[in-house]
């Protein structure tokens, strides 16, 4: 059984959560899997991401205009265990790149058509906020999901979880599921609806810090819309 003290329903993220993405290590090997933690993010126009170097060496980032036309913004650089932020006043899609590793790229979209909501979980301590865009879907629109852990102890974000987040249907069928370690406390998927209705994503936490937990589930509500 769920048991949260707090819910926040808004379509302005949260402020406590930290909007991160993090340059993970050895991202200067092409042979990677991945570079960033999330490359593909969203956020509200308005609001800052922190770019988090959680390298051994210093990286540097470059975010380009949304017309491709010039550089909006370049860190400079980040020494290991750095960070670099950039507030996005405008809406579009920015692409951020390390002109030193070229294979490092990926993309910020702005925009306004957001909602979120945060439940804070006694149990463990840890908040969980669900973003998605756009905020009302419509069948057969691709919704991005972006999954937030946060710990209520020092408001920051909650590093290496494992988790299962679903969706389940209005007649109550899960319809999609994705089960991971989370090492830095952000997430994303993606998800296309086939039929309206309230639609229930689920976020259960099963591990904190790599120690098997009793299973705290929160269950979110989403409106899909023909």
């Amino acid at each position: 059984m769920t048991i949260f003290s707090l819910i926040l329903i808004t379509n302005i993220p949260v402020a406590f959560s930290e909007e991160v993405i993090t340059i993970i290590p050895c991202s200067s090997n092409h042979n990677n899997d991945k570079f960033f933690d999330i490359p593909s993010y969203f956020i509200q126009k308005g609001q800052q991401i922190r770019w988090y170097n959680a390298d051994d060496i210093s990286h540097r980032i470059v975010i380009t205009k949304s017309d491709g036309k010039g550089i909006l913004s370049d860190s400079g650089i980040i020494k290991a265990n750095g960070s670099f932020q950039h507030r996005f006043a405008n809406d579009g899609i920015y692409t951020f790149s390390s002109p030193v590793y070229p294979w490092m790229q990926g993309n910020v979209s702005v925009n306004s058509d957001i909602s979120s909501v945060t439940m804070t979980n006694p149990k463990n301590n840890v908040a969980i906020q669900l973003t998605w865009a756009p905020s009302v879907p419509k069948v057969g629109q691709i919704t991005h999901f972006k999954i937030i852990f946060i710990d209520l102890k020092t408001n920051k974000n909650q590093k290496h979880i494992d988790y299962v987040f679903s969706i389940n249907t209005p007649n109550n069928k899960t319809s999609y599921q994705q089960t991971l370690h989370s090492s830095w406390g952000v997430e994303s998927a993606a998800y296309k609806f086939d039929t309206t209705g309230i639609f229930k994503p689920r976020v259960t936490i099963d591990a904190l810090l790599f120690q098997p937990i009793e299973p705290v589930e929160d269950d979110f509500k989403i409106l899909v819309k023909a």
